[in-house]
């Protein structure tokens, strides 16, 4: 049977699979059932990192660039295992002294993004929600870590009590009062989130200020994104800015990668990530949790909480220890790893080995049309949608490969309403989004999840894509419906 078979429309499955059995049953050789090659549209993960896999797994599977399957699959374990308190001498065990989540997977359901929630609760499975908390002058609090904590192990206390967090929803009405030009009403929702003073240690309470949450994104094909060559994404915002966009952000910002060299940042809603082996994931397995490696041999701490837990009289009556011994401990740059080396670069070729789900239904002539009308509408002036890897040092088959995750990588201002910190925000990657729904049970998009169908992720893009967005409300029913099958598609 020809080697094509596996790349096929469920419909030629049948058709190969029913070919043979019934070949075998008359004793002759089977029939190889002509097809033709999908499109290069369809591999979104180009050859080497797309996976055929239409159902709840899509996005768990392992690219065909990988060669160390056995790495891949403890690197899954880590990320789907639940770290426990200890000191690093047992499997999962180094939890604390103060964390995000026990669990990568709790942020990640179905290794996608995050859920929309009405609380805020580390147990609540799907809970991908991260604190912001900043200043009127939009910087982050200095008391508190980058992605604030609100759980510990005892006896050290939490800087945030969960139970003095609170999402409201509120329903937002926009310049158009909610209704198309066709009379079609519609209805969007924004968060705004608050911490109560007396759920922030005493310590560290700010004077003044503000808080937001980010959800987690989804984590599969950043291998890929990883072997674009910074060099394009430098000609990519030379050109948008030739195009009147990112006029808001001139400068492309830059972060250190794994080696201390800066780089163009690529990763997280603000881009302070340039390369994966510094990005979300490598940094959230050590940051999320606080277990030390031998890269990270110190806590995801701030200078104001080690000097508050090493003044609390309770902390210093359990653990027998003197206020410089705590504070030292906190604020030490040297502490013995709970995680070795081989088990953070297992989990780093898990983490690059994800493969992208293959595209759907490109040749449903609703699924065209809605693919000219977004293109037509000027989506992909930020929703670009291939690039060309380049010579990847990490995964070799990643190398000069055409994907197609419609994201330039670069921020944006949308000009949304009660946005939070994030006013601008690098545009999110659209490919396998349109299994969010069968892979992870939800299927919200945004930063912050507020938008509860594509249909609404559109009608939030004000600002430098207010223009695409006018046109898509000026299109009729059928057609809306149109772009957003195109969408699900991708």
């Amino acid at each position: 049977m020809s080697n094509k078979m596996a790349h096929l429309h469920f419909s030629y499955l049948q058709t190969a699979l029913f070919l043979t059995i019934f070949a075998l049953f008359i004793g002759c050789k089977p029939k190889e059932v002509d097809t033709l090659e999908l499109s290069e549209e369809y591999y979104t993960g180009g050859k080497n990192g797309t996976a055929f896999i239409n159902g709840s797994m899509s996005y768990e599977q392992q690219a065909s660039a990988v060669s160390d399957g056995i790495a891949f699959l403890k690197g899954e374990k880590l990320f789907e295992g639940r770290f426990v308190e200890g000191n690093g001498t047992t499997p999962f065990s180094g939890l604390g002294p103060v964390y995000i989540r026990s669990s990568c997977k709790d942020c990640h359901p179905g290794y996608g993004h995050g859920r929309r929630m009405d609380r805020y609760n580390a147990d609540d499975y799907g809970n991908g929600y991260l604190l912001v908390i900043y200043d009127d002058e939009g910087k982050l609090c200095p008391q508190f870590t980058g992605m604030p904590q609100t759980r510990a192990t005892y006896p050290f206390l939490p800087p945030i009590q969960e139970s003095g967090i609170h999402i409201t929803w509120h329903q937002y009405v926009d310049e158009f009062g909610n209704q198309y030009p066709d009379g079609e009403t519609y209805s969007l929702i924004y968060p705004i989130v608050t911490i109560d003073r007396e759920a922030i240690l005493p310590e560290l309470r700010p004077d003044n200020y503000h808080v937001a949450v980010e959800a987690t994104i989804g984590i599969y094909g950043t291998g890929l994104l990883d072997a674009i060559p910074e060099s394009a994404l430098i000609a990519e915002h030379s050109s948008q800015q030739s195009r009147g966009y990112c006029q808001g952000m001139s400068e492309l910002p830059y972060a250190a990668d794994e080696n201390g060299n800066m780089k163009v940042g690529r990763y997280t809603y603000g881009c302070t990530r340039s390369t994966l082996q510094n990005g979300p994931g490598a940094n959230a397995l050590w940051n999320i949790t606080n277990v030390i490696r031998p890269d990270r041999r110190y806590h995801y701490i701030t200078t104001a909480y080690a000097q508050a837990m090493a003044n609390n009289s309770n902390v210093q009556q359990v653990l027998g220890w003197s206020r410089d011994s705590i504070y030292n401990y906190l604020m030490s740059t040297n502490l013995s790893p709970e995680m070795s080396m081989k088990d953070f670069d297992d989990f780093m070729v898990w983490h690059r080995g994800l493969a992208v789900p293959a595209a759907r239904n490109l040749d449903d002539p609703v699924v065209q049309t809605g693919k000219s009308l977004f293109y037509s509408m000027g989506c992909t002036a930020c929703h670009k949608p291939s690039w060309i890897t380049g010579n990847d040092p990490h995964l070799a088959q990643y190398s000069n490969q055409k994907i197609w995750p419609y994201t330039d990588l670069l921020r944006h201002n949308l000009a949304m309403y009660e946005p939070g910190l994030r006013a601008n925000c690098r545009t999110i990657p659209l490919w396998g989004r349109g299994l969010s729904k069968v892979c992870t049970g939800y299927d919200e998009h945004l930063h912050d999840m507020r938008a509860r169908t594509y249909e609404e992720a559109i009608l939030w893009h004000g600002g430098e894509a207010a223009a695409s967005r006018d046109k898509f409300r000026h299109l009729s029913k059928d057609q809306r419906k149109a772009v957003v099958k195109f969408l699900e598609a991708i």
